[in-house]
């Protein structure tokens, strides 16, 4: 719809004055040049900017923009009243929503709020300038300002895109540099979640004592782990090979023991930090399907070439399974190219297949993205610092198989550090590209298969699995000690028992590691609800909470970072009833759930209700709807169950009710045409007001609709499910939801959607 232009350019000048009229420090009387932000609807050609005399500075995924103004502030205010009369400009103009100042809060990074006391050490990020004449006159802006409180760099890094300058500050020179506009940040020096220096070296009569917690046996399908290593030694229970006898393996590489370390110490980065006793939860099964490539040793390993993958995947799976009665199984694997919706690979349906035989849970990554090492340059054609967080969302950065697996748990990766490793004096220059929590830059994205643009099914989950950090050269380095996780491998040259590593292939075993416990926890549990109780304890990190759209977020971070304890325990202010079962194919029960008296009140404070679901339909790879079926859950609450029940009843007949869309049908989010062709669900509501006064049972309705081609399917007449509801109140303090939710969600009734 068309803006009303002589309001809105009313509203931008009257913006554009705020700015240029508030009170600021004229950068020590050095530059006097402006520095505000425009947040767009779209993004403005720089032409279009430039013409303004409006220099591009940077721009943000949420398409906010930040430009200085070089003495074109009096043109730009000309050019928005002509706007506001005449409607030129219309294309650049329309696009703009408001105009902001940047000024010394949006410079003050990390570390400097409040700031330390007395003097202390900061990096000065300049805005990256159009060529080295420029960048140069930038760094010397701030070594002007850096004078005026008679303070010098101690180091520098003065080039066109990275432009940094470390220094030793008082709170006078600090709030000289949030003034300064040819800065973009200054935060104190980023310190690596872990001192390479704290496990670089260690043997193993350095290493603290070890602790094992009983937990389930985790499935490992990748190359053979270091079971000799002092941390994993006699918890890697067995190691077999998948294929034929006289099988010419060879010798095993790292991936293996790195990734059994991840399985059985979750916690060994925070263990070799503070110098404690490592804790190992449970054991792992090894099949081995995977092998160093001869012909790139240094790179990923390979499937044994014995077998095509899905055989070996399954040959694996079964063994383990059969043998052991392992039910959790780790796949770090993933393919050098995002998957195609036209073919999805017969490892992908193997892998859910076997899901719903076995009654098993597998862990996958997302995958991996290649990056130029050398260029920096991201398949899609960005750079992989200057245009991070961006190219995540670029068809480059999608899923690869077998991540896509519907049935499967995918999980993307997070950065732990974003602290380069102090090695020498001359890494001024070399950077973290993520910052700690957000998405590793490798880390491949979802949606995964589906018809809806703004689905959201993949990944399901996040967890650590390291950064990457770029040179002062512009290089790629893959493994830097201050940046990367740290997981077990032993070097026979010089003794090493740790090593720096990188890729998904290392978050996917933490999440293994956390559907194990919950395994251990409930070993009745289904698949199903393992997967419902793991979902529904994630939670976002800070980093998330950015304007980009809904949907390419939960392509990104999934539903956040799973938690044991919030997956197996309820508490006083944090409770989950869970239901496990099946139902007829195209038919709806309705759960009632208790909800206390004390938590419709509320506490003054935000409630939140969370309901999980995870089901295993068939998959059929050469059908266009690879599922076959989906389910829905909605939520209602102060309502008849008998008119209840006569409405779903009658939704699909020829003389349906009209669907409730009042209060008694809270919203839950995100809507359920989003998450339709997930197999696992979480939807929320959250809420601020008392409800004291409606009924203390409320209604979760499950729905099961099976694809046409599916119906009537003498093989596929029932459906399990498994079902978690949750209510948290985080400012609860007089009353205890575990003890108020005795009762268990049953199930009362089954009522055909169909005739």
């Amino acid at each position: 719809m068309p803006r009303n232009r002589q309001q809105h350019g009313a509203h931008l000048q009257a913006e554009l004055q705020q700015v240029v009229t508030a009170p600021r420090r004229l950068d020590a009387g050095v530059d006097p040049s402006l520095v505000f932000k425009i947040r767009a609807a779209g993004r403005p050609q720089e032409n279009s900017l430039e013409a303004r005399k409006l220099q591009v500075l940077g721009e943000t995924v949420s398409y906010t923009y930040f430009v200085l103004s070089n003495d074109g502030t009096n043109e730009l205010a000309v050019a928005l009243a002509e706007y506001a009369r005449t409607g030129a400009l219309y294309s650049l103009v329309d696009l703009i929503n408001d105009i902001e100042p940047y000024g010394p809060e949006d410079r003050r990074g990390p570390g400097l709020a409040p700031p330390p006391d007395g003097q202390f050490l900061v990096d000065v990020i300049i805005w990256p300038s159009p060529d080295g004449t420029e960048a140069r006159r930038r760094a010397s802006i701030v070594d002007a300002v850096l004078a005026q409180t008679e303070v010098q760099a101690q180091l520098r890094s003065v080039s066109p895109r990275r432009n940094l300058i470390r220094a030793r500050v008082n709170a006078e020179g600090l709030e000289d540099l949030l003034n300064t506009s040819v800065v973009e940040l200054v935060r104190t020096p980023p310190v690596p979640f872990l001192d390479f220096r704290d496990w670089r070296t260690l043997q193993s009569e350095d290493l603290p004592h070890r602790i094992t917690v009983a937990s389930a046996a985790v499935g490992v399908l990748d190359d053979a782990p270091a079971s000799a290593h002092p941390l994993l030694y006699g918890l890697v229970e067995s190691v077999d090979p998948v294929g034929p006898p006289n099988y010419p393996w060879q010798q095993p590489g790292d991936h293996g023991s790195e990734v059994v370390g991840r399985v059985l110490l979750p916690f060994l980065h925070e263990e070799l930090r503070e110098g404690s006793p490592f804790k190992a939860y449970g054991t792992v099964r090894v099949a081995r399907i995977l092998e160093p490539d001869p012909n790139n040793p240094s790179g990923a390993p390979r499937f044994a070439v014995s077998d095509f993958p899905h055989t070996l995947v399954e040959k694996g799976i079964r063994h383990l399974h059969k043998t052991y009665g392992v039910r959790i199984f780790n796949l770090s694997v993933g393919y050098s190219e995002p998957y195609s919706d036209i073919h999805l690979d017969a490892l992908t349906e193997t892998i859910d297949e076997l899901v719903r035989e076995l009654n098993i849970v597998v862990v996958v990554p997302t995958g991996n993205v290649v990056f130029h090492s050398l260029s920096a340059m991201t398949p899609s054609g960005h750079h992989a610092a200057d245009d991070y967080p961006k190219y995540l969302d670029t068809p480059e950065h999608r899923l690869s198989e077998p991540a896509p697996a519907a049935l499967a748990l995918t999980v993307g990766s997070l950065a732990l550090s974003e602290g380069v490793a102090e090695i020498g004096s001359n890494r001024l220059g070399w950077q973290a590209i993520a910052s700690a929590d957000q998405v590793s830059p490798f880390s491949r994205t979802g949606p995964g298969t589906g018809s809806n643009e703004r689905r959201r099914n993949k990944p399901e989950v996040v967890h650590y699995g390291g950064n990457l950090v770029l040179s002062d050269l512009g290089h790629v380095v893959t493994n830097d000690m201050g940046a990367s996780l740290v997981s077990t491998a032993i070097n026979s040259t010089n003794g090493q028992l740790f090593k720096a590593c990188n890729g998904t292939s290392y978050a996917a075993p933490a999440v293994a590691r956390i559907a194990a416990d919950i395994t251990h926890a409930y070993p009745d549990a289904s698949a199903n609800l393992i997967r419902a109780l793991l979902a529904g304890s994630a939670r976002l990190p800070d980093t998330s909470a950015d304007n980009v759209e809904e949907h390419r977020k939960a392509a990104r971070f999934g539903l956040g970072r799973p938690d044991t304890e919030r997956a197996i325990n309820s508490g006083n202010r944090r409770a989950t009833m869970t239901y496990d079962g099946a139902m007829p194919v195209d038919t709806v029960h309705l759960h009632p759930v208790p909800v206390p008296e004390v938590f419709r009140r509320g506490s003054g404070s935000q409630r939140t209700l969370i309901i999980a679901l995870a089901f295993d339909p068939p998959v059929r790879r050469q059908r266009r709807e690879y599922l076959h079926a989906n389910m829905q859950v909605d939520l209602y609450r102060n309502i008849d169950l008998d008119e209840l029940r006569e409405v779903l009843r009658r939704q699909e007949s020829t003389n349906a009710l009209d669907p409730i869309r009042d209060r008694r049908r809270p919203p839950l989010i995100p809507g359920s045409d989003f998450v339709a062709s997930s197999t696992l669900q979480v939807r929320s509501w959250t809420m601020t007001n008392s409800f004291v006064n409606d009924d203390d049972i409320f209604y979760v309705a499950v729905t099961h609709r099976a694809a046409t081609w599916a119906r009537n399917d003498p093989r596929y007449l029932e459906q399990s499910y498994a079902l978690t509801v949750t209510l948290e109140d985080q400012h609860l303090v007089h009353a205890n939801l575990h003890q108020l939710l005795t009762q268990q969600v049953r199930l009362p009734a089954r009522l055909r959607i169909r005739p």
